[in-house]
């Protein structure tokens, strides 16, 4: 089981993901990442995001981060979960 992330780890998450990838696109911090960025919490359990459009060499970079910065990253955000709305 690894640690809880801090608002320090996510930042550094940001930077080496801005670098990492060789194209753009978007990552959204979603879950309890988003609140703890926000300030609601001092930490979370795990990294959520969505990315759109997925940016080349991003899942590398995941990948690894998640091993050399010893955290959770998961593919996960609320559209994944919640119904469209009918019409």
């Amino acid at each position: 089981m690894r640690p809880n992330v801090d608002a320090q780890k996510i930042e550094r998450l940001m930077q080496i993901l801005g670098r990492e990838a060789r194209g753009s696109g978007c990552i959204y911090f979603t879950g309890g990442a988003s609140a703890l960025l926000i300030g609601w919490r001092d930490s979370t359990v795990d990294v959520d995001i969505r990315l759109d459009p997925e940016p080349p060499g991003i899942f590398q970079a995941i990948a690894k981060l998640k091993q050399e910065l010893n955290i959770n990253i998961e593919l996960a955000s609320p559209q994944d979960f919640l119904p469209p709305v009918p019409g």
